[in-house]
């Protein structure tokens, strides 16, 4: 009992010793942050469509697991902007491959000072890559309630043309118009956002090839009753100093073209921003994987290896694969989901294959010359035979805020191969 005692008291020594050499670990590799600011709430802002709100309660906040650490990748925190949070609610919930676009990229403004009297936008879009496929583009400003809402009624009179324009170019190219809309301002109860479709300049750019990587828009408002060109500002449609989530947004929409391959996409992202080692996500080649390696071969030694005992003979079926992106590695760039439950196929197949594992005829004879002669060839394999997309929200290489489609995430069937 003596020996029984001290043993079980020298184990938590040595775990607690281990608990207090991981935090000082990660207090040595994160720093002083602190500080830093946390992620906003994921609720819907009341900009979004009315469907994100249907569909809040099917997709769970991605932000509801205890708070971790923002994602700082090049030069301060990255703070998700309200609407990509929003679209990431409304269609994280879609299990069917899409369609139209697979990719949805926000590119947050650059550069948000006022120039009366029109305001510009920039963007900076040298990350979007060149193989996807736009199909889409638009530019989303706040237009905020007026400060001096008198100032802006008189003498323009309440209704306004807004008109959106490429930026001049450099080579006297003049501002082309891209949207237009009428503007009442009495109509406006509160904040709300300006969609405008700037595809078409996005779409003319890539097709060109025009050498670059930033975007400009001009946004002039045009009294209705004299004519005049009116101050942005003064109808709510700058601030000196917006927030994060209030600052202009271009969204473009695109389709990957060939399917993307989850781990060497960011690693490839993450490698081009010059990350130290330890924001790369774990090499499976590494020492970390074979520990785990080695970990399962020893629990296979001591429950007699495969093909004995009861668990060995279980039939081929879809078991529990619980996926946590921070102990990936990953959770300093994707924001959502924090982990998923992606499941994976285990068990045997014997003969005579069951019809719901839908086994090839292959399979069928594989595992018919099995059973007579194990000697002859290996049985057939239990494998995904139905694998289904998940919607990841994540930080590119560019501190843009991108949703994306990942095909094959999940197994939703197994079968006999």
């Amino acid at each position: 009992m003596r020996l029984r005692a001290a043993t079980a008291a020298l184990c938590l020594c040595l775990l607690g010793a281990c608990r207090l050499r991981r935090g000082l670990e990660a207090a040595a590799v994160r720093g002083p942050s602190a500080a830093a600011p946390r992620r906003p709430s994921a609720a819907a802002p009341s900009s979004a469509s009315s469907s994100s709100s249907s569909s809040a309660a099917a997709a769970a906040s991605p932000f509801s697991s205890p708070p971790r650490r923002d994602g700082a990748l090049r030069n301060g925190t990255v703070v998700p902007h309200h609407y990509m949070v929003a679209l990431y609610q409304r269609l994280a919930a879609r299990r069917a491959p899409a369609r139209r676009a697979d990719t949805v990229t926000g590119f947050a403004e650059r550069d948000a000072s006022p120039s009366a009297p029109e305001q510009r936008y920039l963007f900076d879009i040298s990350s979007l890559p060149e193989a996807e496929e736009v199909t889409g583009a638009e530019l989303r400003v706040l237009r905020a309630l007026p400060e001096n809402r008198s100032l802006a009624l008189s003498p323009e009179g309440t209704f306004h043309h807004l008109l959106l324009f490429t930026c001049p170019s450099r080579d006297g190219e003049e501002p082309r118009l891209l949207d237009s809309r009428a503007a009442d301002i009495l109509d406006a109860g509160s904040s709300r956002w300006e969609v405008f479709d700037v595809w078409e300049a996005l779409r003319d750019r890539r097709e060109r090839s025009l050498s670059g990587k930033l975007l400009c828009f001009l946004l002039r408002i045009v009294s209705d009753q004299s004519g005049r060109l009116l101050p942005p500002r003064q109808l709510g449609f700058s601030k000196p100093r917006p927030q994060p989530h209030e600052r202009a947004l271009l969204v473009a929409f695109s389709r990957t073209q060939r399917k993307e391959n989850l781990f060497k996409e960011i690693r490839d992202k993450i490698k081009a921003l010059g990350s130290p080692p330890f924001l790369e996500p774990p090499d499976p080649g590494r020492e970390a994987y074979s520990k785990r390696r080695k970990r399962r071969t020893t629990i296979a030694a001591r429950s007699g290896g495969r093909g004995h005992g009861k668990k060995a003979k279980t039939r081929c079926s879809r078991k529990p694969l619980h996926v946590n992106f921070k102990e990936l590695g990953w959770d300093d760039w994707i924001i959502a989901p924090l982990d998923y439950e992606a499941y994976h196929c285990e068990g045997v197949c014997d003969f005579p294959l069951r019809s719901h594992l839908e086994p090839t005829n292959h399979a069928i004879i594989q595992t018919l010359m099995n059973s007579m002669d194990p000697e002859s060839t290996p049985p057939s394999c239990c494998v995904p035979s139905k694998l289904s997309p998940i919607s990841i929200l994540y930080i590119d290489s560019g501190n843009n805020v991108v949703y994306k489609q990942y095909e094959d995430m999940v197994v939703e069937t197994c079968g006999c191969r």
